[in-house]
């Protein structure tokens, strides 16, 4: 039984070290959180947008020790909005209104570290 806490134990402190040296990401969004430790990369995830839906919304909720996120919606390449910057501690909800189509989320990490929980819908539009 020791034997196994020893190796598990130093699977994680390996896992660990090679991410304060490369950056590693755990989870996968939308819907799951994700754990970001020293991560700069740029991801991209597909939408689609069809039927009586009229807009997007992405909600996103997370607390960052380090570095920081950015989030923004494309269309054929063309963006739509403006980019928006997280750091720290922060919950926000972005709405773009859209028309039926494909759409790419983008999100790009600078050196983050801490945990991001993102989640984007196509949905009806309404005003605040």
């Amino acid at each position: 039984m020791w034997r196994n806490l020893l190796i598990l134990g130093a699977l994680l402190g390996g896992v660990y070290l090679y991410g304060l040296n490369y950056g590693l990401a755990l989870g996968l969004p939308p819907f799951t959180p994700v754990y970001y430790l020293n991560h700069s990369a740029e991801m991209s995830y597909g939408l689609r947008v069809a039927g009586g839906s009229d807009a997007v919304k992405i909600k996103l909720e997370g607390n960052l020790k380090k570095g920081r996120v950015s989030i923004w919606l494309t269309r054929q390449g063309r963006r739509l909005g403006k980019v928006k910057v997280y750091k720290g501690r922060f919950r926000d909800q972005i709405k773009y209104k859209v028309e039926d189509g494909f759409y790419t989320v983008h999100v790009k990490t600078q050196e983050a570290e801490g945990t991001v929980r993102y989640d984007w819908v196509s949905t009806r539009f309404q005003a605040y």
